[in-house]
C-alpha cells in the first residue's frame, strides 16, 4: 500500500477472498453500544466547523500556501496535485453503465498470471499470452474506472482549495453530480454478480464500496459551498446516503473491511453533520475503538498476520482518523491497554526485515516500508515517534501527505539498537546476526492464526541474508485462480511440516525458550494443536552471519507420515540427481516438478549474492525428495526438499551454511531431548533441543 490517502482502486489490491467474521466479544470499557441489533444508545453531540473539515481546513490550506516555495518539499507537492488535476479537468465524464467486479478475478485461470488490459473487453495474462474477455473481466476494468472518478472528485476539489481556480471546482462538481443522479440505478450486486446483501453498487463488496465512497466524501467536503443548496440535497440523498446504507447493511466484526467501511460512514457523518452515523462508525461494536482495542496486539501487528493488510488497515483507519483530528473527535489519542493507532506504526518498523522489508506471511506479499512513507509522515505529524523520523529520513517522502500536514520536519534520531527479539504476541521469534541490512535474520512464526487471512503454516520460518529472502514463504496472488487455495495456502507450500498430506489446522503456539547472544540467537516454539494427536516442536538457531541450524522434533499417539518441507528462493546449482519420486495425487502436491530421491549431497542453491549449502538428516529413516515447488505462479520455480518420515514420530535436523559449502550432520539424542552437530569448515556447531528438560535450549 504506498500513500495512506491514494484511496482509488489501487488501494483495494488487496481485497477479500473468504470474510473471516471474528466473534464478537464485548464492547471496549469506553464503546457506548448495546447489542448490535439495537440502536446507538449515546450519540455524542458534534461540533463541526465550516466546511471543508475532513481532509484540510481553510486555516491550514492559508498556512501552507504562505509557506511553501517553488522547489521545496511543499512546492513540489503543489506542482504534483496540479498535475493530478489537470490530467482529470480535460477528461470527458462519462460514467460506466454498471457497477465493477473483483479484483482478484484479473488472473490467469492456468497459472495465476496477472492480466493485462489490452481493451475493454481483452485481457491478455502476462505469462502464457492467454486472452480473456466477457464477465467477470470486462467489469474489473469498469471498477478501475470508477475508482479514477472517485479519485479525480478528490484531487479536483483539493486543487480547488489549493488555487481557488474554479474550473476544478466545477469538473469535482459535475462528477459529483453525475455520480449523485446514477448511483441509485446500479443494480446492487456481489463478486459473483448476485443481488445479495455484502454486495455493492459501485463495487461487488461492501468493501469496494468504502473505499470508494472516502475520497468522494473528501471531495464533497471540499466543494460543499460551491454546490446549491439543491445540490447539496441531491448528493446527500441520491448519492452519500443511499451508499452508507448498503455498506452499513454489511455488518463485520473485528476485521480490515470493517475499518473501511467505518471511515466510509464517520467521513459522511462529518460531511452531513450526522452524528449517528460518527457514532457508529467510532463507538459502536464494530467501531474504530473496538478495532483498535481488539484487533491490535501488544507487539504493534495487525491480528490477521499478514503485512499487506496491516497497512491496507492503516489506511482504511487513516481517513477517519484525520477527519477526527479536525472535528474534535481525537482518536489518535485512544489507547487501549498498548495497543493504539500508533503501535500499528511501530510495530512494522520493529518487525521487518534488516532491507525494511516485511515478510510475505498469510495473504500477503512482501511488503517494503520504503513505499509506505505517507502513514509515516501523518504519523509522525501526530505523534512525533522518532521511529517514525528514521523511516522518512531513510525513504522518499510522498507528495499529498506533506501538502496535508504542512510539511512535517524530520528531527535527527539516534540509530536504533538492533538485536535478535521474541515478539510473544505476535508469535514471532526473530534471530539475527547484526544490525544492518546485510545481516542474516530468522523469523520463526508461531503465533495466532490470523483469521480468514492467516496460513496453515505453524512453525513456517522465512530465512534473509546479505540482501535477500532465502527461507521462503509463497505469501499470496489474486484469491480467484486455483494455485491460491490449492498451494499458496497449503501447508506443503510452506517451511514447515504436513500430515497425512493435508493442512495444518488453525492453532496458536508457544514459545518455550529464546536466547540472545552477540554471537548466536536461538528459538524453541511449540506448534500448539494443529493435528490431533500430534506435537510438533521447532528448534533454530543463527550462529554468526552463515549458520543456521533447525531441528525439528514430531511425535504422534499413532502412525502417521510426515512432511517436512523447505523452499528456498533461487535455482539449484544443478539440478538434483537421482530417482524420480511419484507425487501424492493430491492437488498443493501436484505443483511440484522434477522431484527426486537425491543420490549423495544436495547440490547447492544461489540466490545471489548468497550460495546455500544444505543437509538434511532424519534420525527415524525415510526419504528426502529435492526438486522445484512454485512461488506465485507456476511459472515461478522454488528450489524444495521434503523429508517424508512414517511412524509415530519425526526427528529431523537442518543444517544451512551460507558461504555455500555443505555441512556434515549428525544428530544425537541428549536428555530427554535431541542435539543437532554440524560441521561446516572445519568447526563445529551445536544445538540441544530438550522440550520437557529443564533447559530446553542450548547452543554450544
Amino acid at each position: 500500500m504506498k500513500n495512506t490517502f491514494r484511496l482509488g482502486f489501487a488501494l483495494a489490491i488487496i481485497a477479500v477472498h473468504d470474510v473471516s467474521v471474528a466473534a464478537d466479544k464485548s464492547p471496549p470499557a469506553n464503546s457506548k453500544q448495546t447489542s448490535q441489533k439495537e440502536e446507538i444508545t449515546v450519540v455524542r453531540p458534534l461540533k463541526l466547523q465550516p466546511h471543508p473539515r475532513l481532509m484540510i481546513t481553510d486555516a491550514e490550506i492559508v498556512r501552507i500556501n504562505d509557506s511553501k516555495k517553488p522547489k521545496d518539499l511543499l512546492g513540489n507537492s503543489y506542482n504534483s496535485l496540479m498535475r493530478s488535476a489537470d490530467g482529470f479537468v480535460k477528461k470527458q465524464t462519462d460514467l460506466p453503465p454498471r457497477g465493477g467486479q473483483w479484483y482478484h478475478w484479473y488472473a490467469c485461470r492456468k497459472d495465476g498470471g496477472s492480466l493485462k488490459t489490452v481493451s475493454p473487453t481483452e485481457h491478455k495474462c502476462q505469462l502464457c499470452g492467454t486472452v480473456y474477455s466477457g464477465q467477470p473481466y470486462d467489469d474489473v476494468v469498469l471498477m478501475g474506472i470508477h475508482g479514477s472518478y472517485s479519485r479525480a472528485i478528490r484531487d479536483l476539489a483539493l486543487a480547488y482549495r489549493f488555487s481557488g481556480k474554479f474550473e476544478y471546482a466545477d469538473k469535482a462538481r459535475e462528477i459529483l453530480l453525475a455520480y449523485a443522479e446514477k448511483y441509485q440505478s446500479y443494480p446492487l450486486h456481489d463478486k459473483n454478480g448476485k443481488e445479495k446483501t455484502g454486495g455493492g453498487k459501485v463495487g461487488p463488496q461492501t468493501l469496494d464500496e468504502a473505499v470508494w465512497l472516502i475520497p468522494v466524501c473528501q471531495g464533497a467536503d471540499l466543494i460543499w459551498d460551491r454546490l446549491s443548496t439543491e445540490e447539496q440535497k441531491k448528493v446527500e440523498t441520491g448519492l452519500i446516503r443511499p451508499a452508507v446504507e448498503v455498506i452499513r447493511n454489511h455488518k463485520i466484526g473485528i476485521h480490515n473491511i470493517q475499518c473501511w467501511k467505518n471511515s466510509a460512514v464517520g467521513l459522511a457523518g462529518l460531511l452531513l453533520g450526522d452524528p449517528a452515523l460518527v457514532a457508529d462508525a467510532v463507538d459502536s461494536k464494530h467501531g474504530y475503538y473496538r478495532q483498535i482495542a481488539e484487533g491490535v496486539n501488544s507487539d504493534g501487528q495487525w491480528y490477521e498476520g499478514a503485512w499487506g493488510y496491516h497497512f491496507y488497515t492503516i489506511s482504511a483507519m487513516v481517513p477517519l482518523l484525520e477527519a477526527g483530528e479536525r472535528c474534535g473527535l481525537n482518536l489518535y489519542a485512544f489507547n487501549e491497554n498498548g495497543h493504539s493507532f500508533a503501535s500499528l506504526l511501530e510495530g512494522p518498523i520493529k518487525l521487518a526485515m534488516p532491507n525494511m522489508t516485511l515478510p510475505a506471511f498469510n495473504d500477503s506479499g512482501q511488503v517494503k516500508l520504503a513505499g509506505s512513507e505517507g502513514v509515516y509522515e501523518l504519523g509522525l505529524a501526530r505523534y512525533k515517534n522518532p521511529l517514525f523520523a528514521e523511516l522518512l529520513r531513510n525513504g522518499k517522502r510522498g507528495w499529498l501527505e506533506p501538502l496535508l500536514t504542512g510539511g512535517v520536519v524530520i528531527p535527527d534520531v539516534q540509530d536504533r539498537v538492533i538485536i535478535s527479539q521474541n515478539y510473544t504476541n505476535a508469535g514471532y521469534a526473530i534471530l539475527r546476526s547484526g544490525p544492518d541490512a546485510i545481516s542474516t535474520w530468522l523469523c520463526l512464526k508461531y503465533g495466532p492464526h490470523g483469521g480468514g487471512h492467516g496460513h496453515p503454516d505453524k512453525l513456517n520460518f522465512v530465512l534473509y541474508s546479505k540482501g535477500k529472502v532465502l527461507g521462503y514463504d509463497p505469501g499470496t496472488g489474486k484469491y480467484g485462480v486455483p494455485i491460491h487455495q490449492e498451494w499458496q495456502k497449503a501447508t506443503i507450500a510452506h517451511n514447515t511440516l504436513t500430515v497425512d498430506e493435508t493442512n495444518q489446522k488453525p492453532a496458536t503456539g508457544s514459545c518455550l525458550a529464546f536466547i540472545s547472544r552477540p554471537d548466536y540467537s536461538a528459538a524453541l516454539a511449540d506448534a500448539g494443536p494443529i493435528y490431533d494427536g500430534v506435537n510438533y516442536q521447532r528448534a533454530a538457531a543463527v550462529i554468526g552471519s552463515n549458520v543456521v541450524l533447525v531441528l525439528d522434533i514430531v511425535n504422534a499417539d499413532k502412525d502417521h507420515t510426515f512432511d517436512l518441507a523447505y523452499h528456498n528462493a533461487g535455482k539449484w546449482t544443478a539440478d538434483p540427481a537421482g530417482q524420480a519420486v511419484k507425487m501424492p495425487e493430491k492437488p498443493s502436491y501436484g505443483y511440484f516438478e522434477k522431484m527426486v530421491q537425491p543420490a549423495g549431497s544436495l547440490p547447492a542453491i544461489v540466490c545471489d549474492p548468497v550460495t546455500v549449502g544444505l543437509s538434511v538428516v532424519s534420525v527415524n529413516g525415510g526419504e528426502m525428495w529435492a526438486g522445484n515447488g512454485v512461488g506465485n505462479n507456476v511459472r515461478e520455480k522454488v528450489p524444495c526438499v521434503i523429508a517424508r518420515v512414517k511412524g509415530k514420530q519425526a526427528v529431523v535436523a537442518w543444517a544451512f551454511d551460507l558461504g555455500g559449502t555443505v555441512p556434515v550432520v549428525k544428530v544425537v539424542p541428549v536428555g530427554t531431548g535431541w542435539g543437532i552437530e554440524a560441521v561446516i569448515g572445519g568447526k563445529t556447531y551445536r544445538m540441544v533441543a530438550d522440550p520437557k528438560g529443564t533447559e530446553k535450549l542450548k547452543v554450544l
